[in-house]
């Protein structure tokens, strides 16, 4: 089957059929078929190169500086502070729930409940704050 094929043949083909009719009535969709299958090349030889930068963030390093002199009670203070800050928050967003589960339509007394009696069980305890904490 393939020994019948030509190159020159099939270019002698396309110009023979270009004579047969008129200049545009076959340039023009030869000339769109080229500049798609062109077109189509193009997008294929520049994919490649879209979209390979990766992101990488920045590492973000947050330092305090503390005196090497400082005391255990100085140090215990600060994790307190630290602490309460902490508790704040906490406190603020299961505030924040509590309303949500009002406005749900949900007990959430006794939501709140159960949670201490489970928390009890598995021994979690919170430990006591230092005399002079001030939060």
């Amino acid at each position: 089957m393939l020994k019948d094929v030509s190159v020159s043949g099939g270019f002698g083909d396309l110009v023979a059929v270009f004579r047969q009719s008129e200049p545009g009535e076959r340039l023009l969709p030869a000339t769109l078929a080229i500049a798609c299958t062109a077109f189509i090349l193009l997008l294929f030889y520049l994919d490649p190169k879209v979209n390979t930068y990766t992101y990488v963030p920045q590492e973000v390093i947050y330092v305090e500086n503390w005196t090497t002199d400082r005391t255990d009670e100085e140090i215990l203070q600060d994790r307190w502070q630290v602490q309460c800050l902490k508790d704040k928050l906490e406190t603020k967003r299961r505030d924040a729930m509590k309303e949500l589960g009002r406005m749900s339509g949900m007990d959430v007394e006794e939501i709140e409940r159960e949670a201490e009696a489970d928390r009890l069980a598995r021994g979690i305890v919170e430990v006591e704050r230092p005399a002079g904490l001030q939060c």
